[in-house]
């Protein structure tokens, strides 16, 4: 078995038995060259397994082998030199056990999912690709790409809306990508309001949370009832990219220092710790000092609720889900009991408004988060429950539908979120137990699987 490794750029590969790094050889016309020298690209050693059969390892984000396995999951490749017969490909090193379809591509832009009679499951590390010979270039992707270049044509279609107005707080440590603060304000109506804080792509290749900001932000920004009322009541403030250059550099979960942004927002665990410590990733601090912490500080129009968006590797049949906390049982306080009320009114009103497609949260979310530092952790030391601060976590399954889904439903979840955020000042909450919001009666996930995706969050 001959190895090719692929750290960067570009690599070529041929069926014979030469491999120059960089270049085609021109003395071989049956070769296949497989490249990443574009944007949020990324695959490991390369393989030839037998004539037509080629495996691709996934690799480590900054290809730092210390990391856990469960860290790697992105692929995102470019195949060119595809004969009539098509290749077979194996993706493997895969850091999560399920079963899914990746997504292809014959320009780099427009993607979709392979056929299921395509792909099979080799085992928990390895899926195996049927690609057809009827193009000789196609890109191939774990899920949908959702790169800084995506987001900067989404942004010229929304910047000289009169509600948005857009600052930087910061560059990214390694790539100076500006990392933008979006501010949806209509400075027309002088009623009271309450502002929502969202940011997304903390773990740089969870797409679905990109594309689910798209529907929550053309929501209100709409000219229609929904968008007013939003509009009327709140000032939402959205950092849309979090971590740029783990998105620019092709990985999956950390930064260009290998450092999960998630689990770092280090502070003094006392009364009102608003600022983060000198040690906390610098991106973590532009969002703390630059919009986080003076959000807290505003008395006239405080936070309400705090959106921590992220996308989930879990089975084919997961839903879109929370991570909620707390319990309303006597084993906890009357603010932990009002912050899991008002995290349990949230989700069911967003499944209310996504015809069901949302898991039922747990009886119980336990006091785990306080052991860590997430962004939730910040703001509970800080507020308490008047913040409701939770994490979404979109999936690439099927999530509900007879489908696998797509942006198309990411958008939609973004549409349901901003229903459910306008119906805060009136959501009832039902009894825990309730699942009459909801499409299955009982998670796909248990308890201890819920917890683990929490521990690894």
């Amino acid at each position: 078995m001959k190895a090719y490794y692929l750290p960067l750029v570009l690599l070529s590969l041929f069926l014979g038995d030469s491999c120059n790094s960089g270049k085609e050889n021109k003395d071989t016309d049956d070769g296949l060259t497989f490249s990443t020298d574009f944007e949020s690209g990324s695959i490991g050693t390369i393989s030839k397994l037998k004539d037509n059969l080629w495996s691709l390892s996934l690799k480590d984000d900054n290809n730092d082998t210390s990391l856990p396995d469960s860290f790697r999951t992105w692929f995102n490749v470019k195949v060119s030199g595809i004969g009539a017969n098509g290749v077979q490909l194996q993706f493997t090193r895969l850091g999560f056990p399920y079963y899914f379809v990746p997504v292809y591509s014959l320009n780099g832009t427009d993607w979709k999912h392979f056929p299921e009679a395509s792909v099979k499951q080799i085992n928990n590390t390895t899926i195996e690709v049927a690609v057809p010979g009827d193009h000789s270039t196609v890109w191939i992707a774990r899920t949908f790409p959702y790169t800084t270049k995506d987001y900067l044509e989404y942004r010229n279609t929304i910047v000289s809306n009169p509600f948005i107005s857009i600052r930087s707080l910061g560059k990214s440590p390694d790539k100076s990508f500006p990392i933008d603060l979006i501010t949806i304000e209509d400075k027309t109506k002088h009623s009271a309001k309450k502002h929502v804080w969202i940011h997304a792509r903390t773990h740089s290749a969870e797409v679905g949370s990109s594309y689910l900001l798209e529907g929550l932000i053309n929501t209100v920004v709409s000219d229609d009832a929904i968008g007013e009322a939003l509009r009327t009541n709140y000032i939402f403030k959205i950092v849309p990219m979090h971590n740029a250059d783990g998105i620019l550099l092709g990985n999956y979960r950390t930064n260009a220092s290998s450092i999960n942004l998630e689990n770092q927002w280090e502070f003094e665990k006392t009364a009102n710790p608003l600022f983060l410590k000198d040690v906390a990733p610098i991106e973590n601090r532009f969002l703390n000092r630059g919009a986080m912490a003076p959000l807290l500080i505003d008395k006239k129009d405080p936070v309400v609720l705090a959106l921590n968006l992220h996308s989930s590797n879990s089975k084919p049949e997961t839903h879109a889900f929370f991570f909620p906390h707390f319990g309303s049982g006597s084993g906890y306080t009357q603010e932990e009991q009002q912050l899991w009320g008002n995290q349990i009114a949230f989700i069911q009103s967003v499944a209310e408004h996504y015809e069901g497609r949302i898991e039922p949260p747990p009886l119980e979310g336990g006091k785990g988060f306080l052991n860590s530092y997430f962004p939730e952790t910040w703001f509970w030391y800080n507020r308490k429950e008047k913040v409701t601060a939770i994490t979404l976590e979109t999936t690439y399954s099927k999530a509900g539908f007879d489908h696998w889904v797509t942006p198309k439903e990411w958008r939609e979840l973004g549409v349901a979120v901003a229903k459910a955020i306008g119906d805060m000042k009136k959501a009832r909450l039902q009894k825990v137990g309730d699942r009459s919001a909801f499409r299955l009666k009982q998670s796909t996930m248990t308890m201890e699987e819920l917890e683990q995706l929490h521990l690894n969050h």
